[in-house]
């Protein structure tokens, strides 16, 4: 028996929330997702999270840093005839995207991610790896 598979057009009216932490190997899940926000119709929000753990200095380097690679993601999008909107918020990335996701009407997140050890992965753990296991929608995980 064939699984209960939703078709796409069931995410017409909802948005694709692209969480990124803009660098570079984040830059083809932009694409992805600027892509399937053209495809599906849908308006794309582009999420940034600094977290909250950082010094103050370390936070205004990294909310000036944030700021100008979410301009640069609004200025593809639309370019590529895409409604956009970019948001940059405190916290813990993992929990933070996880819940914007209810929040943004999001029907589809689209995530990239980097190789790391096996190492890096026990002791800091994927923010992709969390947010897969624990997202109320579909998830797409660019390499």
């Amino acid at each position: 028996m064939e699984p209960d598979v939703p078709p796409f057009y069931s995410l017409r009216g909802k948005n694709v929330l692209l969480a990124t932490d803009g660098k570079p190997s984040s830059e083809k899940a932009m694409w992805v997702a600027i892509e399937l926000s053209k495809q599906l119709g849908s308006k794309l929000v582009v999420l940034m999270v600094i977290s909250d753990k950082l010094s103050d200095d370390e936070k205004k380097s990294q909310i000036r840093e944030a700021k100008k690679k979410l301009n640069a993601i609004v200025d593809q999008a639309t370019d590529h005839g895409v409604d956009v909107t970019a948001l940059l918020e405190g916290g813990s990335p993992n929990e933070t995207i996880v819940f914007a996701i209810e929040r943004l009407n999001a029907g589809l997140l689209v995530v990239g991610t980097s190789e790391k050890s096996r190492l890096d992965r026990v002791l800091i753990g994927s923010v992709s790896e969390h947010v897969v296991r624990n997202s109320p929608c579909s998830v797409v995980v660019v390499k």
